[in-house]
């Protein structure tokens, strides 16, 4: 009992403490991590653009080169040069000039580490900024021109990482060249190409500086989706396979390795280069880590106190039960309630306790006299009514003409069998008074009842039966609910002279209880006369009229309850329906 009290006074004290933080902590949660979306789409958006705006630098200065050094007549002119190996003055002038353009970008733009531009020629000759006219044999960085042979068909713009090693005791420099070829307006192959080194490690620390969140990646890629630039060198941003990240317009999340990342994406309008941003969502869950954090704790806390006071309201509770059980007892055992030790607290609770209990064992015994007086009443009254239906006497002298008749007529005829079933209703009322019989005992009196009136009445009189028999096999009921009933549609149909009296009995099964329900064709009742009888059978005193009513309504209320009994609806000059409703649960089965 006191562990039930605990649990009952510990959800009392939770549901108004956990629910209000449980539902604001959930709330808060969710609308932070709206918002933290919110931002980091409106940052991915700026960051992507000015990104954008460092990629387009990077390639006005090739358009810009490609625009100049792509002129026919330069092309033309310069092949010619590094195919003849030889230089007019004009020729000299033309080559300061085109070392000059390839020197003020190399120098102005700390991104571009060199520059070389490539003509068609049988010495392997090209341009360097800083160097001049060089061949590819005297020169420290040759792998570009095999890029440049590979993809003579290209028209646009791509990419290659590289490390150039100027002196042999140097360390290696990582760059990124980006490559183009030129044409002339005459030819498909190519006539030279134009490659520009940029410092990885550049773009790479200028990412890292652009980046906004931690651990959140920038990723360059080009048209078919291969690396350029990235933030975080030598970091897991190295591992990631960029075709493996799905394309999508809008931000996604995005599963690889075990981990989960918000992924922004952006295609460059200069370039048609995607523009990534890959955050961890461990790194955006700080906020609402610790939000979630504190809602724990406070729930925890919220339990603390709601578990303390459970237990001091059940300990005082249980201290108040155990009490009044003591007082119980001591009252079932017969000790006086004045040698009750008083507590030595009295509240509100403990005095108002004691009283109740003090008045309820002052009137216990006169209770019990009570509800023996009223059980011997009831049945006394149920047997008064029972014998008042059935004269005892009225059987044995039936007998004695049954036998009469048929010495008198010396064979059976139908006072005989009339006899037979008013002995058989005799014998059937004079069993055990508050006995309950099946239905089936029931229907079976009740023919007996019928036949002796269709034998009386002739062709006036037609019964109808509305049952189901095998719902009906294992139910009881106590005798003789159905015959006063009947009699009573048979005698108001012979009032006002019917020619057909037709009377039908329906008895179905519910789940819970048996419904029984009697219907006539006679003239009806009016609605003054209804709520007369309907007043008239269920008072206490004796009714002169209507007796096989207030008689039956009676018998079924000391049995079943006052909840229970008939109901009369009748219409003028259409028919009355007198109904009950029977438990299926016998009396015998009653508290």
């Amino acid at each position: 009992m006191s562990t039930r009290f605990f649990f009952k006074n510990l959800l009392l004290f939770l549901a108004p403490l956990l629910f209000p933080v449980v539902i604001l902590g959930s709330l808060s949660i969710y609308i932070t991590q709206q918002y933290i979306q919110g931002e980091i789409n409106k940052n991915n958006l700026v960051l992507f653009n000015q990104l954008d705006r460092n990629m387009e630098q990077i390639f006005n200065e090739m358009e810009s080169l490609s625009v100049s050094l792509g002129n026919l007549d330069v092309l033309f002119r310069m092949e010619d040069i590094l195919q003849t190996q030889t230089l007019t003055l004009e020729d000299i002038r033309l080559m300061k000039v085109i070392q000059n353009y390839l020197r003020a970008p190399a120098s102005v733009k700390p991104y571009i580490e060199s520059i070389y531009v490539y003509v068609n020629n049988n010495y392997n000759q090209f341009l360097a900024n800083g160097a001049g006219l060089i061949s590819l044999d005297d020169f420290h960085d040759t792998s570009w021109i095999n890029s440049y042979n590979q993809n003579r068909n290209l028209t646009g713009i791509w990419t290659e990482s590289r490390q150039i090693q100027r002196f042999s005791f140097e360390k290696p420099i990582s760059v990124t060249t980006m490559y183009k070829n030129m044409f002339s307006a005459v030819q498909t192959r190519p006539r030279g190409v134009i490659a520009i080194n940029i410092y990885t490690d550049y773009i790479e620390k200028l990412l890292d500086q652009m980046a906004t969140y931690p651990n959140q990646h920038i990723i360059v890629t080009d048209i078919e989706g291969h690396i350029i630039f990235r933030n975080h060198p030598g970091s897991e941003t190295y591992e990631f396979n960029s075709e493996l990240i799905p394309k999508n317009s809008g931000p996604f999340i995005w599963e690889s390795g075990g981990s989960t990342y918000f992924v922004s994406e952006q295609l460059s309008s200069v370039s048609g280069w995607r523009y990534l941003s890959v955050t961890p969502q461990s790194s955006l869950n700080q906020i609402p880590f610790k939000l979630s954090t504190f809602t724990a704790f406070i729930v925890l806390l919220s339990l603390g106190l709601g578990l303390a006071l459970a237990y001091l309201l059940t300990r005082h509770s249980t201290n108040q039960i155990r009490r009044m059980m003591t007082l119980l007892q001591q009252a079932e055992k017969g000790v006086p309630l004045h040698e009750v030790t008083a507590p030595a607290i009295k509240d509100e609770y403990g005095i108002i306790t004691e009283k109740i209990i003090k008045n309820f064992l002052e009137q216990h015994y006169l209770q019990v006299q009570l509800s023996e007086k009223k059980y011997k009443l009831q049945a006394a009254e149920l047997l008064a009514l029972q014998l008042q239906i059935n004269p005892h006497f009225l059987f044995n002298t039936l007998q004695t003409i049954y036998w009469k008749v048929l010495a008198l007529t010396g064979q059976p005829n139908e006072a005989n069998q009339m006899l037979e079933n008013l002995s058989g209703l005799l014998k059937y009322s004079l069993e055990t008074p508050h006995e309950i019989v099946s239905i089936d005992k029931e229907i079976q009196n009740m023919q007996h009842y019928i036949d002796i009136q269709q034998v009386r009445y002739k062709n006036k009189l037609e019964i109808y039966w509305q049952y189901e028999h095998e719902e009906l096999e294992s139910v009881g009921i106590v005798k003789l609910l159905l015959q006063p009933l009947v009699e009573n549609s048979i005698q108001h149909g012979l009032l006002v002279h019917r020619p057909l009296i037709q009377i039908k009995i329906k008895i179905s099964r519910l789940p819970s209880h048996l419904h029984i329900a009697i219907i006539d064709n006679g003239a009806g009742i009016s609605k003054s006369r209804l709520e007369e009888i309907r007043l008239l059978i269920n008072e206490d005193d004796h009714v002169y009229s209507h007796i096989g009513l207030a008689n039956t309504n009676k018998r079924i209320r000391l049995v079943y309850g006052k909840e229970s009994g008939l109901t009369i609806r009748s219409k003028l000059a259409w028919g009355t329906s007198v109904s009950m409703d029977i438990p299926i649960k016998g009396p015998e089965d009653k508290d």
